[in-house]
Order: C-alpha cells, then structure tokens, then sequence
C-alpha cells in the first residue's frame, strides 16, 4: 500500500488552464509532469536554495519531438 504523501500539491487555476492549452499540442504533458508531482509530494524539494529561496525551473522536451533543419 502506498504511503500518503507528505506535501499536498494543488495546481492553480492559472496552471491547470496552461497545461489544457500546452495539452492540445503536447498530448503526453499531463504524464510528463507526473513525476515530478509526485516527487513534490513525497518531500524532495527540486530546485536550487538562493537567498531569495527555493527557485525552481523546468524544461522538458517530449523524446517523440525530434528537431528537424529548415
């Protein structure tokens, strides 16, 4: 049985509608930022400390997206 998680992640608003927008061009999103949910949710805190605080930043690229010269 999996334990609970110990940080509850809730997307904003503004989040959630970005990810339907970004979802209709990249159908896998939603499974792509799954892990890192999930990482959230059980303590790790991704990013780097600055002394402004936690800053972090993602950039995926989907492994399908292949880049081609024009």
């Amino acid at each position: 049985m999996p334990e609970p998680p110990l940080i509850q992640v809730e997307a904003s608003p503004t989040f959630n509608r970005n990810l339907r927008t970004l979802a209709k061009k990249y159908r896998n999103i939603q499974n792509d930022i799954q892990p890192i949910i999930e990482q959230l949710e059980q303590g790790e805190l991704l990013g780097d400390l600055n002394t402004w605080g936690w800053l972090c930043s993602f950039q995926a690229e989907s492994p399908k997206q292949q880049h081609s010269k024009r």
